[in-house]
């Protein structure tokens, strides 16, 4: 199946300007690997599956958001999810929050690059990010392969709007995640609103439960 076809199977239809757009993210993030350590995944056709549907994947669950809203992507790294979201929705204010310098450093030269003006990337731990300004100032929150949700749901919950909803890229040990995240779940007052099976994993995603 083409790749156009396997995004459309998830709810994305892609364009050939953002096809054309991921390609050069992909082939930035694959020629920068060696020097940088940005991903294990060497083969393109295998990145364009693993990193690339990986982030369109989240595609759908943020089709809702106006204009305008804000997105923080945890723990970029080299830019999955957070980038292919930027491409895909450039309406989307896009915030990437990554503590390495190097991985910061490549994220805005591939921001740059794609000449995306909706994002903009902070070398920060995502705990400081969550106690400084920028706290409660997010619609959404999206990571991959950050930590296990018992952590990472105390690490954005600090950053979400009242209404905010957090979207995770999960494995096959999602519902395992969520048993075991389900006191801080409650403690930051989400709420598991669905889990949906992808080509790649599993979208994982918890919304606000009232007022926090």
């Amino acid at each position: 199946m083409a790749f156009v076809e396997r995004a459309l199977a998830l709810g994305v239809r892609l364009q050939a300007p953002e096809l054309a757009r991921l390609g050069d993210y992909l082939a930035l993030l694959l020629a920068m690997n060696e020097r940088l350590n940005l991903t294990t995944i060497l083969d393109p056709d295998a990145a364009w599956e693993r990193h690339i549907l990986d982030a369109l994947s989240l595609v759908p669950e943020l089709g809702d958001l106006a204009s305008g809203a804000r997105v923080a992507d945890l723990g970029s790294g080299g830019g999955v999810p957070g980038l292919p979201l930027a491409i895909l929705r450039p309406d989307l204010k896009l915030t990437l929050i990554e503590s390495t310098q190097k991985k910061c450093a490549f994220l805005q030269d591939a921001t740059s690059f794609l000449g995306l003006v909706n994002v903009r990337v902070l070398a920060e731990r995502v705990e400081t990010v969550g106690k400084g300004p920028l706290a409660r100032s997010f619609d959404a929150v999206t990571a991959r392969g950050l930590a296990p949700l018992e952590r990472l749901v105390p690490l954005a919950a600090p950053l979400l709007m009242d209404a905010g909803r957090m979207l995770f890229i999960k494995g096959q040990r999602a519902d395992e995640e969520l048993t075991a995240a389900a006191r801080v779940m409650a403690k930051a007052r989400m709420r598991h609103s669905l889990t949906r099976l992808t080509t790649t994993g599993r979208v994982v995603v918890l919304e606000t439960n009232g007022t926090r």
